[in-house]
């Protein structure tokens, strides 16, 4: 059984973390770790979990002749679309209004390539660095790239081909990742246009053709359970500290020592994550199917697209503090609250207004796409 045959808790709080630590990166400026980092890959390791884990199953439906593969195909891109483009191409329009105007005039927003989900190719190959409040748009544009790929490579290839694709995929990303870094290839490109990032995808899509078990585990099991997860965590923590201090060592320039800690880094990530969709019965998952934290996740793709347009000196009155007595940590604190429920108040009017109702044409589409194309097709059309 792959896990993707059943609902698998906690996904929604794992993208209300990965959405926290993202903030974090971009508004709190947070150095120890890179936050952004490990947000943006835990992002692209829950998409590729459900997205391959989509794929694979509707080939296997495919080669059972339960399902015709255009048919597929087209309900596939009709979901990603209206989950994607309204509230994204929405967004852009209002900023290209608004940098015609008034806002930030004197930056190169790169607005062209965003409308064509090229950001990380325009970011690290065009314009050679991070373009102010729109370079989080970098991600958005791996992710379609990867919807745009993903269904052609594994629709059209054998089910049973799908796991070593992705492992190809995996190992050919992290050869171009290390070399990118012995060229000594600057932080804009390896950070947004690095193979890499597809790799996060593919592991995901690891996860999620592997037969994983039953989510309860004997109690004979929990102790190595238990010790599985604190070595993954503690692993994690360790990469992360140690590639930060790479960022600030003149001696990784033109090595791969910092690509070998990504890649234990994204490894570490990809542990903790099948831990945590292996032990479904856990008290963490619990933790993380708590209503605000799901909720969080539910908007999340929202808060992303809005919160880095959020003024980061929202909530910054020193004089007023200072009239108050407010100690500068509590300043500090109050402004990244501030900058923070702003951005959960247009993530959450986006949803409710925008993508809540666009989702609600989805099944009624799919519907509509499979009734056209019924499953029982000539040989020639699988």
């Amino acid at each position: 059984m792959t896990g993707l045959e059943r609902r698998v808790k906690g996904l929604d709080g794992l993208r209300a973390l990965a959405v926290m630590l993202v903030f974090l990166s971009h508004k709190a400026h947070v150095d120890a770790i890179d936050a952004g980092k490990i947000g943006v890959w835990l992002f692209f390791l829950i998409s590729g979990y459900l997205i391959i884990g989509e794929l694979h199953r509707n080939r296997l439906r495919v080669e059972q002749r339960t399902a015709r593969r255009d048919a597929v195909l087209y309900v596939f891109f009709v979901k990603r679309a209206l989950r994607i483009f309204p509230v994204y191409y929405l967004l852009l329009v209002a900023l290209t209004i608004a940098h015609a105007f008034f806002y930030q005039r004197d930056v190169d927003l790169g607005l062209a390539w965003h409308y064509v989900f090229l950001s990380n190719f325009w970011i690290g190959i065009v314009h050679d660095g991070w373009p102010g409040s729109v370079s989080h748009f970098w991600s958005l544009a791996v992710e379609q790239q990867f919807y745009l790929i993903a269904p052609f490579a594994l629709l059209f290839t054998r089910a049973s081909y799908h796991l070593a694709i992705c492992v190809v995929m995996i190992c050919c990303a992290a050869l171009a990742h290390l070399v990118l870094y012995a060229t000594g290839a600057v932080e804009p490109l390896v950070y947004a246009f690095s193979p890499w990032n597809f790799a996060l995808l593919a592991l995901g899509g690891v996860l999620a053709i592997l037969p994983i078990g039953d989510a309860r585990v004997p109690i004979q099991g929990r102790v190595r359970s238990g010790v599985w997860f604190v070595l993954a965590c503690a692993s994690l923590v360790t990469f992360a500290l140690a590639r930060a201090d790479c960022d600030t060592c003149e001696a990784a320039q033109r090595a791969v020592l910092p690509g070998l800690l990504d890649i234990g880094l994204a490894l570490s990530l990809c542990a903790v994550f099948l831990w945590l969709v292996r032990r479904q019965d856990s008290v963490l998952v619990s933790m993380l199917e708590a209503r605000p934290l799901a909720y969080l996740g539910t908007i999340s793709y929202g808060f992303y697209l809005f919160h880095n347009l959020v003024p980061s000196r929202l909530g910054e009155a020193p004089e007023l503090y200072a009239s108050l007595n407010v100690p500068p940590l509590a300043q500090d604190l109050l402004s990244l609250f501030m900058q923070f429920a702003l951005s959960v108040l247009l993530a959450h009017l986006s949803w409710l207004l925008l993508e809540k109702r666009v989702l609600e044409w989805k099944e009624p589409l799919a519907t509509a796409i499979r009734s056209r194309l019924p499953a029982r097709a000539p040989a020639g059309q699988t």
